[in-house]
């Protein structure tokens, strides 16, 4: 199989959540450029803009916390754009603030998106691709900061923690059906979530403690996408891909 057939996706039917925003945005925009047929999942598309939305992408409204969110989207997703073949599950939610001050609230609301939905995510998509008889991949977007924590980070890297755990366990229980399960784990890069902190001096120093002196741009994240949603990683499974200049180095 040559390398252009390799790595693939064109015709696959992808679905993102989180599509709306940061890496997911940019895992949609990627897999779409090269032929895939995609779903965005997000609780908005609002502020897409209007170049992506010309691109044939399928735009869902729904919460990954609904577990109904979660079955009607998938069933519109069949409905639209035939049997499913890969779930992105990257939708998250961080709170940035120290344990003294972490409420009650901020932390369900993580663990709930982060881990109960990416966890419900999951498994409605391997019960599908099972009932599919066709196998599938799932890849989840864990973090570095599930292996490294940092101050003012101790429920997210918790979460993450979680996400990294889950991402192993399913690959076991699940390769018997020729489902894959990985997870991109990303360093440091701007998104939604932490953009307005890391062009401040937390940024500056973050860049110098990276041995590639420099933040993650989004576009560092598309061969990864491209290999776990690929037949390129047909034998891979239970892996956590690592994509942060070296900064855990």
């Amino acid at each position: 199989m040559g390398e252009k057939q390799l790595f693939t996706v064109k015709d696959k039917v992808i679905a993102v959540t989180g599509g709306s925003s940061g890496l997911g945005l940019r895992m949609v925009k990627v897999l779409a450029e090269h032929g895939a047929r995609v779903a965005s999942i997000a609780r908005s598309h609002d502020h897409v803009d209007a170049s992506y939305q010309d691109r044939d992408v399928l735009q869902i409204t729904g919460d990954v916390t609904s577990s109904q969110d979660i079955s009607a989207a998938f069933d519109q997703i069949e409905q639209t754009l035939g049997p499913l073949s890969v779930v992105f599950n990257n939708a998250g939610v961080a709170h940035k603030a120290r344990v003294l001050d972490t409420t009650p609230e901020m932390f369900d609301h993580m663990f709930a998106v982060n881990v109960a939905g990416a966890f419900f995510v999951a498994r409605e998509a391997a019960r599908r691709m099972i009932a599919q008889g066709r196998g599938g991949a799932i890849i989840n977007t864990t973090s570095i900061l599930g292996e490294r924590p940092q101050k003012g980070a101790a429920v997210y890297s918790m979460t993450k923690a979680c996400v990294t755990q889950m991402t192993r366990a399913l690959a076991l229980e699940f390769a018997a059906h020729d489902i894959r399960v990985n997870a991109l784990s990303p360093g440091w890069f701007p998104t939604g979530i932490n953009e307005a902190e890391l062009a401040g001096p937390a940024g500056s120093f973050l860049k110098g403690c990276n041995p590639m002196r420099r933040l993650g741009d989004l576009s560092d994240i598309d061969g990864a996408v491209l290999l776990l949603a690929s037949d390129a990683s047909r034998y891979m499974t239970g892996s956590i891909i690592t994509i942060d200049g070296g900064h855990q180095l």
